[in-house]
């Protein structure tokens, strides 16, 4: 007799045929996947390949794993039909490279945050910290990236009544994985949007690298670029890493 769990499995697998096919048929959701793929690879290039030159880097490496394991998380999810923890995931993508981002810019600090109590990680280098320095440098007052973690933060990451509808089908709660192109749709597109700006933050935390990694960075600034001109129209927005 089948177990259960091996039951829920089988369904999971067959949700992620559904999904592949949904991707097959329409040539965006094909462009968002191969961008992410493009990202998850520089992620992985500059945490599995290169040899680290010191301690500072090391870290970052270690981010580089949690990022690369989230993205991955988070897809699986998707595909296997459990859309509102693979939201969840994106959170926590978020919350790890605007960590990146900001040790980035202040590369003194990372042997800071390494050492840092858990008072000091949950102040100064806090997530809502985090976000503040980052608008600061870059000139934003709107606190968009507060909005889009608080939005994801309050539908996917903790239990609200509004969250609710990321496991609705038909004007009824579903139970387990399930299939909705909606919910697949709007995952993809926000994934992609994130770790496609996590492979420029991340590539561009090494800049004493091999040959090899420079070419690496530069194919995935053409196809960044490619892939904004064809989806967004304008002029590119990255030349280097």
């Amino acid at each position: 007799m089948e177990s259960n769990l091996a039951t829920l499995h089988r369904e999971e697998e067959r949700l992620r045929s559904e999904h592949l096919k949904l991707i097959e048929k329409r040539e965006d959701l094909g462009d968002h996947i191969k961008l992410i793929q493009d990202a998850m690879n520089v992620i992985w290039a500059f945490t599995h390949d290169h040899t680290h030159r010191s301690d500072d880097e090391l870290t970052l490496q270690f981010l580089g794993i949690r990022l690369f394991n989230t993205a991955a998380s988070s897809i699986k999810l998707a595909h296997a039909g459990y859309y509102q923890n693979a939201f969840s995931a994106l959170r926590d993508l978020l919350e790890t490279y605007f960590l990146v981002d900001y040790l980035c810019s202040n590369r003194h600090q990372i042997s800071e945050w390494r050492a840092a109590s858990n008072e000091e990680l949950r102040g100064r280098f806090g997530p809502n910290a985090i976000r503040q320095a980052l608008d600061k440098r870059d000139g934003f007052k709107e606190g968009k990236r507060k909005i889009i973690y608080d939005l994801i933060s309050h539908h996917a990451t903790h239990a609200t009544p509004s969250g609710f509808r990321m496991t609705v089908k038909d004007q009824l709660g579903e139970i387990g994985p399930f299939y909705s192109e909606e919910n697949f749709v709007a995952w993809i597109q926000e994934a992609v949007k994130m770790l496609s700006h996590v492979g420029i933050i991340f590539a561009s935390a090494f800049t004493e690298v091999e040959d090899r990694f420079l070419l690496l960075k530069s194919d995935y600034i053409q196809d960044l670029n490619a892939w904004k001109r064809k989806h967004f129209g304008g002029p590119d927005v990255w030349t280097e890493i």
